[in-house]
């Protein structure tokens, strides 16, 4: 059921622990500090994907009265300042990127737009050569204060792994509500959008056949500035999921930039 929290947690990796993350150094932003706004003691989110490396979703939903009512678990905007001030006065200038990220999904957080312009604020005062850099699943692109965000965000890194319901299903398991058609819909003509595309094997195959080809078309019909696919680089929760190798993923980034003319870099960590 959406919303109550699971009994068996696998968890890869711990969840963040901190409002404030970092600095790490990624293979795409630099030097980065994440911003997490959900729960430090479970994991908030409208998908369940199968190969998140934070395990299994503790509560899944998109119910907006769902999150409210879990406010006391959400850091606060005066919190979220706090902690990305006091970060900011030890590490500087060094700082490329302000990633909102963390134990879910960013944007669940009620009052997600306010945080994002105040953050931004700051980042003018103590980094402005920093960029502003939101991970999200896009499942809440349609609401108007997230899209409102949106022109805020320097660098909106969403996900797209599924151009078709039944590989969105067994990939992402989304939450009640979210369907393939209406992300798909969401996501064209958003300002200076990067696709963020996992390509898996075993348990499913996202990177052949009719799912290969249902996700070509969604990202030409997305048009995006550019499309970064990768595999996964962390344990996941089923074993069975399996990584997709370089030399695939390369492969897959040439023809995709072929046939939907939009621009696809493949990413992996040296395995």
């Amino acid at each position: 059921m959406a919303g109550e929290p699971l009994t068996d947690i696998r968890r890869p990796l711990p969840l963040e622990g901190t409002i404030v993350y970092g600095p790490i150094m990624s293979r795409r932003l630099g030097m980065s500090l994440g911003i997490n706004l959900l729960p430090r003691a479970y994991k908030l989110c409208s998908f369940g994907c199968i190969y998140c490396h934070y395990g299994t979703t503790d509560v899944k939903t998109l119910a907006r009265e769902e999150i409210q009512a879990r406010r006391a678990d959400l850091p606060s905007l005066h919190e979220t300042l706090q902690a990305l001030e006091l970060t900011l006065h030890k590490v500087g200038s060094r700082v490329d990127a302000l990633t909102f990220s963390g134990n879910g999904e960013p944007t669940l957080h009620p009052y997600f737009g306010e945080i994002v312009r105040e953050v931004a604020h700051l980042r003018d005062r103590m980094c402005p050569n920093a960029r502003v850099v939101l991970f999200s699943n896009a499942s809440t692109t349609a609401w108007p204060e997230v899209r409102q965000a949106l022109s805020t965000i320097d660098l909106p890194i969403l996900k797209l792994d599924a151009g078709n319901a039944e590989t969105f299903q067994r990939v992402n398991r989304p939450a009640p509500g979210v369907t393939i058609e209406a992300l798909v819909e969401a996501l064209q003509g958003i300002p200076r959008l990067v696709i963020q595309s996992m390509f898996v094997d075993g348990l499913v195959n996202n990177a052949e056949g009719m799912a290969w080809r249902a996700w070509l078309e969604a990202v030409a019909a997305i048009r995006p500035t550019q499309v970064q696919i990768y595999s996964t680089d962390y344990p996941v929760p089923d074993p069975r999921v399996q990584r997709v190798p370089p030399f695939v993923l390369r492969r897959l980034a040439r023809d995709a930039t072929q046939a939907t003319g939009v621009p696809v870099h493949a990413y992996w960590p040296e395995w």
